[in-house]
């Protein structure tokens, strides 16, 4: 991809290798973002958590401090060439409160990113649920968690359908709780190039991403709700590629609202 961009100058959603699923040191990515012309650029590693470290790749806990001198480090050194954020990407679980409140304390701005919900004391990943129950614990998750304020976007809102091909209204009905949700607090909903990234599959003939769901920002229009497009970037080059031009036009072919800059002073 050339460094000749045009269509977006921000980044929010932007993995490193201390998550262990990614490449690129933070510098890689300020110094790629540069070339792109990018304004701003945010790192949201996935946040350390004990409960999740044997379930998925993550951040581990001694590499917090690392994670956020590097960063310290990186907007020092480039912070007059482009404004440069600290952020964490971060599931909600109930009565966690304080762990949220402390990695406040360090960063700059929290993603929600649900990955799991909870449901009879057991954790089951979201590619995975199906059931109209599981997509209920989904919907009821992402609003608590956007009533706590501590989110700054909703990254991949629209994942919990990743197993759904036809959407039931039962279905739509839930989509459609989040989005208005998010609008009364004036959350964004992201458009996640990384799910472009991941492959279609086709509904009488018509490509459909898993996410982002054609189907679930419909009703995001409707309700004239935020967007934001992010990258999710896991590799530096990935910051503006093929899927993040897709996204863009898929933004614009749906008529969405998109929000190009977050504010994150408070």
């Amino acid at each position: 991809m050339s460094s000749e961009n045009k269509l977006v100058n921000t980044n929010y959603h932007t993995h490193m290798y201390l998550c262990r699923h990614a490449k690129g040191t933070t510098e890689d990515y300020v110094l790629q973002a540069i070339n792109y012309g990018f304004k701003q650029i945010g790192m949201s590693d996935h946040a350390p958590w004990k409960e999740l470290a044997l379930r998925s790749e993550r951040m581990y806990l001694k590499d917090y401090q690392k994670y956020l001198q590097g960063l310290a480090e990186v907007k020092k050194k480039y912070s007059d060439q482009i404004k440069i954020d600290t952020g964490l990407e971060i599931e909600y679980f109930k009565f966690k409160d304080k762990y949220y409140q402390d990695f406040l304390k360090d960063v700059d701005y929290l993603v929600l990113g649900q990955h799991y919900i909870e449901m009879n004391g057991k954790l089951r990943s979201i590619y995975k649920i199906k059931t109209l129950e599981e997509l209920t614990v989904y919907k009821d998750t992402i609003i608590e968690a956007i009533n706590t304020g501590y989110f700054k976007f909703i990254a991949h809102p629209d994942i919990f359908l990743f197993q759904q091909k036809e959407l039931s209204k039962e279905v739509l009905d839930l989509c459609e709780e989040i989005i208005i949700a998010a609008k009364e607090k004036n959350i964004p909903l992201e458009i996640n190039a990384n799910g472009i990234r991941k492959g279609s599959f086709t509904i009488d003939g018509e490509l459909r991403y898993r996410y982002p769901r054609e189907e679930f920002f419909e009703l995001v229009r409707k309700h004239d709700a935020t967007c934001l497009i992010s990258s999710d970037a896991h590799k530096p080059e990935l910051l503006y590629d093929e899927a993040v031009e897709i996204a863009v036009k898929f933004s614009r072919r749906l008529k969405l609202r998109v929000v190009e800059e977050l504010s994150l002073d408070s």
